[in-house]
């Protein structure tokens, strides 16, 4: 029941990207995207500048790449070091087609950080959304007590939620650039940890 629900909020989730697509091309978003933005850009200042210039930076290649090879160096078991990284390139191969196929200029606002990419959808978003995700599935299904995998996966559910922001903040990416990219990536961890649930056992 468990796997038939995870499919159905992945498909649930296609939808949703489709429509944000359809929306993008028709500009039916400005006004959304536009108030996120000032929301977000309420306040401004040298702190909340570099601030989230970190938490950007948590979502970057450098950073993910990175984090992936300690896990790929030091985790015991190489299967699931091996899941966790492949579900990062798998999140990147998409996020590169669709960013190819969309072709969404970047937003023109204060600019913290310079991106030649097209902007839909946004890769720190995903690549985050993608790595802390599996990561708190792995975590879940640890042996650690219940009072430390509740902390890691607040610590770990946070930090996507940190990336997203920023990106707005930064001026990197639209509202529905992040929301997409959240979504693209969260239907592909459901539909991922359907199949690893399927052979957990032998991993």
């Amino acid at each position: 029941m468990k796997k038939y629900l995870k499919l159905a909020l992945a498909a649930i989730l296609v939808v949703a990207i489709i429509m944000i697509m359809v929306f993008i091309k028709n500009g039916n978003i400005v006004g959304f995207d536009d108030s996120i933005y000032k929301i977000v850009t309420t306040k401004t200042n040298n702190f909340l500048d570099e601030m989230f210039k970190v938490f950007t930076f948590f979502g970057s290649t450098v950073f993910i790449v990175g984090v992936c090879l300690i896990i790929l160096m030091f985790m015991k078991n190489k299967k699931k070091a091996g899941i966790i990284a492949g579900a990062v390139i798998i999140s990147t191969i998409i996020n590169n087609i669709i960013k190819f196929a969309f072709q969404r200029e970047r937003p023109v606002v204060r600019r913290l950080v310079e991106e030649n990419t097209s902007s839909f959808p946004s890769g720190h978003t995903m690549a985050a959304v993608t790595l802390y995700g599996i990561l708190i599935f792995f975590v879940m299904k640890s042996n650690f007590k219940k009072v430390t995998k509740i902390i890691l996966s607040v610590i770990l559910g946070l930090l996507p939620v940190c990336v997203a922001v920023s990106r707005i903040y930064v001026g990197a990416h639209f509202a529905s650039d992040v929301i997409g990219a959240a979504m693209v990536s969260s239907a592909l961890l459901l539909i991922e940890t359907v199949i690893i649930e399927k052979y957990y056992d032998k991993i």
